[in-house]
Protein backbone atom coordinates (compact mmCIF):
# COMPACT_ATOMS: atom_id res chain seq x y z
CA UNK A 1 0.00 0.00 0.00
CA UNK A 2 2.27 2.44 -1.25
CA UNK A 3 2.16 6.52 0.42
CA UNK A 4 0.69 9.02 -1.57
CA UNK A 5 3.46 11.73 -2.12
CA UNK A 6 3.39 14.68 -4.67
CA UNK A 7 0.17 13.55 -6.31
CA UNK A 8 -2.27 16.18 -8.32
CA UNK A 9 -4.09 18.32 -6.15
CA UNK A 10 -7.88 19.26 -7.21
CA UNK A 11 -10.06 22.10 -5.71
CA UNK A 12 -12.68 20.05 -3.96
CA UNK A 13 -14.75 23.34 -2.41
CA UNK A 14 -16.90 23.04 -5.21
CA UNK A 15 -17.24 18.96 -5.73
CA UNK A 16 -20.26 17.19 -5.59
CA UNK A 17 -20.15 13.97 -3.83
CA UNK A 18 -22.93 11.56 -5.32
CA UNK A 19 -25.86 10.92 -3.32
CA UNK A 20 -25.38 7.59 -1.08
CA UNK A 21 -28.06 5.15 0.27
CA UNK A 22 -29.93 7.12 3.01
CA UNK A 23 -29.34 4.12 5.15
CA UNK A 24 -25.53 3.96 4.82
CA UNK A 25 -23.38 5.02 8.18
CA UNK A 26 -21.97 8.71 8.32
CA UNK A 27 -18.13 8.66 7.50
CA UNK A 28 -15.70 9.07 10.44
CA UNK A 29 -11.85 10.53 9.26
CA UNK A 30 -9.34 10.10 11.85
CA UNK A 31 -5.47 10.98 11.39
CA UNK A 32 -3.68 8.53 13.04
CA UNK A 33 -6.03 6.21 13.36
CA UNK A 34 -4.35 2.97 12.64
CA UNK A 35 -2.09 2.76 16.14
CA UNK A 36 -2.26 4.25 19.41
CA UNK A 37 -5.09 6.95 20.37
CA UNK A 38 -6.15 7.30 17.08
CA UNK A 39 -6.83 3.49 16.70
CA UNK A 40 -8.40 3.33 20.37
CA UNK A 41 -10.99 6.01 19.28
CA UNK A 42 -11.26 4.26 15.84
CA UNK A 43 -12.77 1.07 17.42
CA UNK A 44 -15.11 2.86 19.62
CA UNK A 45 -16.27 4.74 16.40
CA UNK A 46 -16.73 1.88 14.41
CA UNK A 47 -19.84 0.87 15.90
CA UNK A 48 -21.61 3.88 14.27
CA UNK A 49 -19.63 4.69 11.27
CA UNK A 50 -17.30 4.23 8.51
CA UNK A 51 -14.01 4.96 9.06
CA UNK A 52 -11.43 6.55 7.14
CA UNK A 53 -8.27 6.31 8.72
CA UNK A 54 -5.17 8.10 8.20
CA UNK A 55 -1.59 6.58 8.45
CA UNK A 56 1.81 8.13 7.66
CA UNK A 57 4.45 5.40 6.83
CA UNK A 58 3.47 1.95 8.59
CA UNK A 59 1.57 -0.10 6.71
CA UNK A 60 1.41 -3.88 8.19
CA UNK A 61 0.67 -2.03 10.73
CA UNK A 62 -2.42 -0.33 8.86
CA UNK A 63 -3.71 -3.34 7.34
CA UNK A 64 -3.43 -5.18 10.51
CA UNK A 65 -5.82 -2.35 12.46
CA UNK A 66 -7.93 -2.51 9.69
CA UNK A 67 -8.72 -6.04 9.90
CA UNK A 68 -9.09 -6.00 13.63
CA UNK A 69 -11.71 -3.41 13.02
CA UNK A 70 -13.59 -5.42 10.81
CA UNK A 71 -13.63 -8.59 12.99
CA UNK A 72 -14.87 -7.16 15.40
CA UNK A 73 -17.59 -4.19 13.50
CA UNK A 74 -17.97 -6.52 10.42
CA UNK A 75 -20.71 -4.34 9.39
CA UNK A 76 -18.01 -0.71 9.49
CA UNK A 77 -16.94 0.16 6.02
CA UNK A 78 -13.12 0.82 6.80
CA UNK A 79 -10.64 2.43 3.99
CA UNK A 80 -6.80 3.01 5.31
CA UNK A 81 -5.12 6.24 3.63
CA UNK A 82 -1.22 6.29 3.79
CA UNK A 83 -0.64 10.10 3.45
CA UNK A 84 1.99 11.44 5.50
CA UNK A 85 0.58 14.70 6.66
CA UNK A 86 3.33 17.44 6.26
CA UNK A 87 2.09 20.17 4.35
CA UNK A 88 -1.00 22.18 2.79
CA UNK A 89 -0.92 19.82 -0.42
CA UNK A 90 -0.55 16.48 1.63
CA UNK A 91 -4.14 17.20 3.81
CA UNK A 92 -5.88 18.49 0.49
CA UNK A 93 -5.06 15.55 -1.13
CA UNK A 94 -5.89 13.27 1.85
CA UNK A 95 -9.47 15.22 1.99
CA UNK A 96 -10.19 14.49 -1.88
CA UNK A 97 -9.10 10.89 -1.67
CA UNK A 98 -11.57 10.22 1.26
CA UNK A 99 -14.48 12.12 0.03
CA UNK A 100 -13.78 9.99 -3.64
CA UNK A 101 -13.20 6.64 -2.45
CA UNK A 102 -16.42 6.77 0.69
CA UNK A 103 -18.02 8.89 -1.80
CA UNK A 104 -19.61 11.13 0.79
CA UNK A 105 -18.46 14.01 2.91
CA UNK A 106 -16.42 13.90 6.38
CA UNK A 107 -18.92 14.56 9.26
CA UNK A 108 -16.46 13.49 11.88
CA UNK A 109 -13.11 14.84 12.10
CA UNK A 110 -10.59 13.17 14.71
CA UNK A 111 -7.11 15.26 14.81
CA UNK A 112 -5.27 12.47 16.40
CA UNK A 113 -1.97 11.94 14.24
CA UNK A 114 1.55 13.40 15.94
CA UNK A 115 4.79 12.54 17.51
CA UNK A 116 6.92 13.91 20.34
CA UNK A 117 9.70 15.57 19.72
CA UNK A 118 11.53 16.50 22.97
CA UNK A 119 14.29 18.22 23.54
CA UNK A 120 15.98 21.04 25.24
CA UNK A 121 15.23 24.98 23.15
CA UNK A 122 18.44 25.95 22.64
CA UNK A 123 19.56 22.54 22.12
CA UNK A 124 17.83 21.95 19.07
CA UNK A 125 17.56 23.47 15.95
CA UNK A 126 14.39 25.73 15.07
CA UNK A 127 13.43 23.39 12.70
CA UNK A 128 13.07 20.68 15.27
CA UNK A 129 10.25 22.62 17.09
CA UNK A 130 8.18 24.04 14.00
CA UNK A 131 8.16 20.85 12.70
CA UNK A 132 6.22 19.58 15.81
CA UNK A 133 4.33 22.76 15.63
CA UNK A 134 2.85 21.91 11.77
CA UNK A 135 2.53 18.52 13.03
CA UNK A 136 0.67 19.35 15.84
CA UNK A 137 -1.43 22.33 15.18
CA UNK A 138 -0.76 23.64 11.56
CA UNK A 139 -2.13 20.48 10.01
CA UNK A 140 -5.71 20.11 12.41
CA UNK A 141 -6.12 23.66 11.23
CA UNK A 142 -5.64 22.98 7.29
CA UNK A 143 -7.91 19.72 7.93
CA UNK A 144 -10.52 21.22 9.97
CA UNK A 145 -10.88 24.30 7.07
CA UNK A 146 -11.36 21.32 4.42
CA UNK A 147 -14.29 19.66 5.76
CA UNK A 148 -16.51 22.43 7.34
CA UNK A 149 -17.77 23.76 4.16
CA UNK A 150 -19.71 20.75 4.23
CA UNK A 151 -21.10 20.15 7.64
CA UNK A 152 -21.91 24.09 7.27
CA UNK A 153 -23.98 23.64 4.45
CA UNK A 154 -25.61 20.33 6.18
CA UNK A 155 -25.82 22.24 9.28
CA UNK A 156 -23.66 18.76 10.96
CA UNK A 157 -20.58 18.21 12.16
CA UNK A 158 -18.10 17.10 14.81
CA UNK A 159 -14.32 18.17 15.36
CA UNK A 160 -12.63 16.51 18.00
CA UNK A 161 -8.81 17.52 18.60
CA UNK A 162 -6.58 15.75 20.64
CA UNK A 163 -4.08 17.89 22.78
CA UNK A 164 -2.48 17.28 25.64
CA UNK A 165 -1.93 18.11 29.32
CA UNK A 166 1.35 19.25 28.44
CA UNK A 167 -0.63 22.25 27.08
CA UNK A 168 -0.96 23.55 30.60
CA UNK A 169 1.62 21.46 32.51
CA UNK A 170 4.69 22.51 31.39
CA UNK A 171 7.68 19.65 31.02
CA UNK A 172 11.44 20.38 30.24
CA UNK A 173 11.94 19.50 26.79
CA UNK A 174 8.55 20.01 25.42
CA UNK A 175 8.55 24.06 24.68
CA UNK A 176 7.70 23.04 20.91
CA UNK A 177 4.48 19.93 22.15
CA UNK A 178 3.14 22.52 24.83
CA UNK A 179 3.24 25.52 22.22
CA UNK A 180 1.90 23.12 19.76
CA UNK A 181 -1.26 21.83 22.12
CA UNK A 182 -1.74 25.33 23.83
CA UNK A 183 -2.35 26.52 20.21
CA UNK A 184 -4.32 23.69 19.15
CA UNK A 185 -6.70 24.17 22.36
CA UNK A 186 -7.30 27.76 21.31
CA UNK A 187 -8.03 26.90 18.03
CA UNK A 188 -10.70 24.70 19.70
CA UNK A 189 -12.49 27.28 21.62
CA UNK A 190 -12.40 30.07 18.34
CA UNK A 191 -13.56 27.58 16.10
CA UNK A 192 -16.09 26.01 18.27
CA UNK A 193 -17.69 29.68 19.02
CA UNK A 194 -18.01 30.27 15.12
CA UNK A 195 -19.67 27.73 13.92
CA UNK A 196 -22.08 26.47 17.02
CA UNK A 197 -24.56 28.13 15.17
CA UNK A 198 -24.72 25.63 12.51
CA UNK A 199 -24.89 22.34 14.65
CA UNK A 200 -20.92 21.94 14.67
CA UNK A 201 -19.33 21.28 17.67
CA UNK A 202 -15.74 21.60 18.00
CA UNK A 203 -14.16 19.99 21.24
CA UNK A 204 -10.56 18.50 22.69
CA UNK A 205 -9.34 15.48 24.47
CA UNK A 206 -6.19 16.42 26.31
CA UNK A 207 -4.87 13.20 27.47
CA UNK A 208 -2.22 12.37 30.08
CA UNK A 209 -0.13 9.27 30.25
CA UNK A 210 -1.79 6.62 27.55
CA UNK A 211 0.25 3.18 26.91
CA UNK A 212 1.01 3.88 23.16
CA UNK A 213 3.55 2.76 20.83
CA UNK A 214 4.59 6.28 20.85
CA UNK A 215 5.03 6.46 25.27
CA UNK A 216 6.18 2.61 25.67
CA UNK A 217 9.86 3.82 25.30
CA UNK A 218 9.24 6.94 27.87
CA UNK A 219 7.64 4.66 30.64
CA UNK A 220 10.66 1.84 30.02
CA UNK A 221 13.14 4.65 30.51
CA UNK A 222 11.36 5.79 33.42
CA UNK A 223 11.51 2.55 35.25
CA UNK A 224 14.51 2.07 34.76
CA UNK A 225 15.30 5.40 36.42
CA UNK A 226 13.72 3.78 39.17
CA UNK A 227 10.67 6.46 38.68
CA UNK A 228 7.63 4.70 39.67
CA UNK A 229 5.46 6.71 36.96
CA UNK A 230 2.21 5.04 38.07
CA UNK A 231 2.32 6.88 41.63
CA UNK A 232 2.51 9.93 40.23
CA UNK A 233 -0.78 9.39 38.88
CA UNK A 234 -3.74 9.11 41.50
CA UNK A 235 -5.83 6.74 39.40
CA UNK A 236 -2.60 4.84 39.99
CA UNK A 237 -2.19 2.97 36.87
CA UNK A 238 -1.35 4.64 33.06
CA UNK A 239 -4.62 4.87 30.86
CA UNK A 240 -5.36 3.06 27.69
CA UNK A 241 -6.18 3.90 24.36
CA UNK A 242 -10.15 2.98 24.97
CA UNK A 243 -10.37 5.50 28.02
CA UNK A 244 -9.96 8.14 25.41
CA UNK A 245 -12.36 6.38 22.20
CA UNK A 246 -14.65 6.02 24.68
CA UNK A 247 -15.30 9.79 25.62
CA UNK A 248 -14.75 10.52 21.69
CA UNK A 249 -17.32 8.25 20.85
CA UNK A 250 -20.01 10.67 23.50
CA UNK A 251 -18.59 13.64 21.76
CA UNK A 252 -19.90 12.59 18.24
CA UNK A 253 -22.82 11.19 19.52
CA UNK A 254 -26.12 13.30 19.48
CA UNK A 255 -26.00 13.09 23.23
CA UNK A 256 -22.89 15.58 23.18
CA UNK A 257 -24.99 18.47 20.74
CA UNK A 258 -24.69 21.08 23.62
CA UNK A 259 -20.87 20.67 24.11
CA UNK A 260 -18.61 22.39 22.41
CA UNK A 261 -15.61 24.79 22.73
CA UNK A 262 -14.36 22.00 25.56
CA UNK A 263 -10.70 20.92 26.90
CA UNK A 264 -11.60 17.44 28.63
CA UNK A 265 -8.63 15.79 30.09
CA UNK A 266 -8.40 12.23 30.79
CA UNK A 267 -5.69 11.70 32.77
CA UNK A 268 -6.36 9.64 35.76
CA UNK A 269 -6.39 12.95 37.46
CA UNK A 270 -2.55 13.56 36.69
CA UNK A 271 -3.99 17.59 35.67
CA UNK A 272 -5.00 17.75 39.21
CA UNK A 273 -1.34 17.25 41.11
CA UNK A 274 1.99 18.64 41.16
CA UNK A 275 5.53 17.83 39.23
Amino acid sequence: MPCVRGAAIMTTGSQNIMSRDSNARPIALITGGTSGIGFGIAETLARDFDLALCFARNSARAQEAKESILRANPDCRVEVFCVPLNNESDCEQLHLHVRTTMNADVEVLINAAGKLRDGLFLSTERKFHLDTIQEHLNIPLILSHLVLPSMYRNKSGRIINISSITARRYKLGQVNYATAKAGLEGMTKALAREVAHRGITVNAIAPGLIATPMTAELISRAEQKGIKIRSLIPAGYVGSPSDVGALAGFLVSDSARYLTGQIIDVCGGRSLVGE
